[in-house]
């Protein structure tokens, strides 16, 4: 081959090379670079998580195991996409108070009380009821995003000493879950349990109010229940199928009623803006 040739070949294989790459335009090289997507959610197991008066280990499959006639308000089978709630109670023999979750016991103050120590549940809507005899009982009304922590501050009011203490509502025991999957409470309970034979209960019929309020500072009540949330003014709440009562109420006193109807196996938006001019 002459030397002519020998350069016209060594050109045409650079050229073959360069075609090989992507040709870069100015304007995507000006563009600003895009986050790739966000991957689908993964289950990622954190140990047990309370649900019906159990710990229970979601390594063993997804919960509640009980069908829809054995809880009023219907769990839906759910894996590992829980939250969890931080107890910081005061004065210092708050320590001692119980807890309970929808009327289930789950432990005291003390186990929940620090970074480490939190109380793991299923996201959704919760009432939280601290029960510690000579002192108030208080309730929280918590609606808890999938993944979210949530820290429950309170302050619990010493009674006088000729009043006793309000006792928690508390619901009849749920059937175990399989053997080998759960653990009880760490400390157990001082009051006994409520009355039931661990047989599944009637249900009744039920609904979610997928409620978003503006602004997300409002006061929300639901059939007179305060709410809170640990996604800023939004809540997804269980509730039984039925008329409910929603209150909303600005910092600055503003306030808006209204009726909800929510029907059976239903999920039924709600949206709330609350401006100046509505009281």
């Amino acid at each position: 081959m002459s030397r002519v040739s020998r350069i016209a070949a060594t050109a045409l294989s650079s050229l073959m090379l360069l075609g090989a790459f992507p040709v870069v335009s100015d304007a995507e090289q000006r563009a600003v670079p895009r986050h790739p997507p966000h991957p689908d959610p993964q289950v990622v197991v954190r140990g047990h998580v309370f649900i019906g008066g159990y710990f229970y280990d979601p390594f063993f499959g997804p919960y509640p195991w009980w069908g829809r006639t054995a809880y009023p308000y219907g769990y839906f089978p759910i894996h590992d996409s829980r939250a969890d709630v931080r107890l910081s109670v005061q004065p210092h023999e708050a320590q001692d108070a119980a807890v309970y979750v929808d009327g289930f016991y789950a432990g005291t103050v003390d186990d929940f009380n620090s970074v480490f120590q939190a109380l793991p549940l299923t996201p959704g809507g919760h009432r939280v009821a601290l029960y510690l005899e000579g002192y108030r009982t208080v309730i929280h009304n918590i609606y808890l995003r999938p993944g979210s922590t949530f820290t429950v501050r309170h302050s619990m009011e010493r009674l006088p000493a000729d009043v006793r203490s309000e006792l928690p509502d508390l619901a009849p025991p749920l059937p175990a879950p399989p053997a080998g999957t759960y653990h009880p409470p760490v400390t157990p309970p001082r009051l006994p349990a409520a009355p039931g034979d661990g047989e599944a209960v009637a249900a009744t019929g039920f609904g979610t109010l997928d409620l978003f309020v503006q602004p997300v500072t409002a006061e929300v009540k639901i059939d007179r229940q305060l709410w809170v949330s640990s996604e800023e003014g939004h809540f997804v709440i269980q509730l039984p199928a039925g008329k409910h009562r929603v209150e909303i109420t600005t910092p600055d006193q503003w306030t808006m009623a209204t009726d909800v109807a929510v029907g059976d196996g239903a999920t039924v938006p709600f949206n709330i803006s609350l401006m100046a001019g509505s009281k």
